[in-house]
């Protein structure tokens, strides 16, 4: 069984302190001018007061996320809805209050006191009949879940104050943070540059963001590599909510193989403080250009082509907290060479809290058509060279490799009892065609996420035998199910969820303990090669149920940190448990 020593608990508990953001994505920064985020007003104290006193009465009914009551039903009490949006055709004999969603109104709607939408708007009411008053308001509701009952947690109001004065104003601004996920390439990695959101008319902006990025893991010199850089510059159309947006972008920076299983903060920190760096890397040098739709602020579709030079990178000695002495895991090649790509993307993500959710969906596809020239790095397994010319067949005619890859990752959060939640999860892709994928765009399954009962990469498709193990499956799958209980406790300052960051991403939040909760859960998967070989799969079939690799847990979530103990079962179990510190939620 892994054990937990003293100084992996003692690193754990100095994340709770955050004395060093050197591991987590994002960093600390110095003056950053706000992005497209949400609406930044805060909803007046005497509203949100009202609103939490009725979704925490005893009485109130509680829904969350999309909910729709049809003509052919009725409810009978007050009702609150977190999330959205929601639907009512039938009838409510009492008020309706509707927090951070939209409500839609039918015609023959009957609601029998009062309604209040907070962070929406209404549709329909002139085709309903309502007893009492109707009020919504555009600012959202702040709050935080204190067990089942919600607790007010304003923005801090010099944020506030600032936020409301540039929101529509031309700004300017000097980042300097440390921008990226500590590694061992490129250690902590420091960005520094400018930053432009300037208004040209109403309704249209222009965004501009240049980066300086220094690799501190490497020595500092003005030599290739030592340093890298980000810059990109879009027009938007549209307001905050709604809007359309056409860009162009050129870079070098450090990028993950797999950036799919831990999260950027959670793999920096295990690098950071243990030693354990999950992931592998590559160089990324090229240009792009994107268009994004954006129907809303739960939906994103995007088109993107890239011309760019992957190159493999080679391990450095960053500086660690513990376990000093140890060796980095050997940094795999990558495929060198030049790759165009066009990549389509669609993500939606209707989740009620972003950290901590309890209901709505989450969904990210992809898609990309890509081709390689150039190739000179390895491509799959290494091919044992008789007679010449030697290399894989997808190469062998024109020197190039084309190819087409596509990614899934699909979850959703219902609740099933007042204090239990159920979560599930599939994820899964790979390659869908053409020659080869290149190495970057191979894939694993195993330890620490998302089957901890397994080794680390116990699923490569061959790489657990070459140095530093590198994934080389073309397609994996898993599915995730978790059950939750919460017991109800929650510790920590109001403002302690507000990190001044309205941005898409999961953030951790370290200073607010809410919990425990008591974790059950399963996981299965499966990782393979497309082929005919004897440990291969046809192109058109999916591996069988009894192949996949399923383990079991149970663990306790305490809001920053949950710990979870595991246990591989099948065929392929192992004896022994694992053990495992998650920074937040698995998934």
């Amino acid at each position: 069984m892994r054990k937990a020593s003293i100084a992996t608990l003692a690193a754990c508990l100095l994340v709770l302190v955050a004395a060093s953001a050197a591991a987590q994505s994002g960093g600390y920064t110095i003056h950053v001018s706000p992005g497209q985020g949400p609406d930044p007003r805060q909803l007046p104290r005497d509203v949100a007061d009202e609103v939490i006193r009725f979704f925490n009465a005893p009485g109130t009914i509680h829904f969350s996320g999309i909910t729709r009551v049809p003509a052919a039903r009725g409810i009978d009490g007050d009702v609150a809805i977190l999330g959205g949006p929601v639907t009512v055709a039938g009838r409510i004999s009492g008020s309706l209050h509707v927090i951070n969603g939209d409500l839609i109104l039918e015609p023959g709607a009957v609601i029998g006191g009062d309604i209040l939408v907070v962070g929406g708007n209404i549709e329909g009411q002139s085709q309903v009949s309502v007893a009492g008053e109707v009020r919504s308001y555009r600012d959202v509701l702040r709050y935080r879940r204190a067990g089942d009952d919600l607790v007010y947690a304003p923005q801090r109001e010099s944020l506030t104050r600032w936020r409301r004065h540039r929101a529509d104003e031309s700004t300017s601004s000097f980042v300097l943070s440390l921008g990226g996920t500590y590694n061992r390439i490129e250690g902590v990695p420091i960005v520094f540059g400018p930053r432009l959101n300037v208004r040209l008319n109403e309704g249209t902006r222009f965004l501009g963001d240049a980066r300086l990025i220094m690799r501190t893991g490497e020595n500092f010199s003005l030599d290739k590599g030592r340093f890298g850089y980000r810059a990109s510059g879009e027009i938007v159309i549209g307001s905050r909510q709604s809007n359309v947006g056409v860009g162009v972008k050129t870079f070098d920076l450090v990028t993950s193989v797999e950036p799919w299983p831990l999260r950027d903060f959670e793999a920096g920190w295990a690098s950071f403080l243990l030693h354990n760096d999950y992931r592998d890397w590559y160089r990324r040098q090229g240009w792009g250009m994107y268009a994004a739709l954006r129907p809303s602020r739960q939906t994103t579709l995007l088109l993107e082509g890239a011309d760019e030079l992957d190159l493999s990178s080679v391990t450095n000695d960053p500086w660690t907290l513990f376990n000093r002495s140890r060796t980095w895991r050997d940094n795999p090649a990558v495929t060198d060479g030049r790759f165009r790509s066009l990549t389509a993307s669609l993500h939606v993500d209707t989740r009620n809290d972003r950290t901590r959710p309890s209901s709505g969906i989450y969904l990210q596809a992809e898609f990309e058509a890509g081709q390689g020239r150039n190739i000179t790095g390895p491509v799959g397994q290494p091919i044992v060279c008789i007679t010449t010319p030697c290399g894989p067949p997808s190469l062998l005619d024109d020197g190039m490799l084309t190819y087409q890859r596509a990614w899934l990752d699909a979850r959703t959060y219902l609740r099933v009892t007042p204090a239990g939640r159920l979560n599930l999860r599939l994820a899964g892709g790979g390659k869908v065609g053409g020659d080869d994928l290149p190495n970057q765009r191979r894939v694993s399954l195993g330890f620490p996420d998302p089957l901890p009962g397994y080794r680390f990469r116990q699923l490569s498709c061959g790489g657990e035998a070459l140095p530093g193990q590198p994934a080389l499956c073309d397609r994996a799958v898993v599915a995730q199910a978790e059950l939750r209980t919460h017991l109800g406790f929650d510790f920590g300052p109001d403002w302690a969820n507000d990190w001044g960051d309205d941005s898409a991403d999961e953030q951790w939040q370290p200073l607010h303990v809410s919990g425990p909760d008591i974790v059950v859960f399963a996981d299965a998967g499966y990782a393979w090669s497309v082929g005919n070989g004897p440990t291969q799969l046809p192109a058109g079939k999916l591996p069988a149920l009894r192949n996949w690799l399923p383990d079991i847990g149970l663990g306790l979530d305490l809001g920053p940190l949950g710990v979870y103990v595991a246990k591989s079962v099948g065929a392929q179990s192992r004896d022994d448990l694992t053990f495992t510190v998650r920074l937040g939620r698995r998934f």
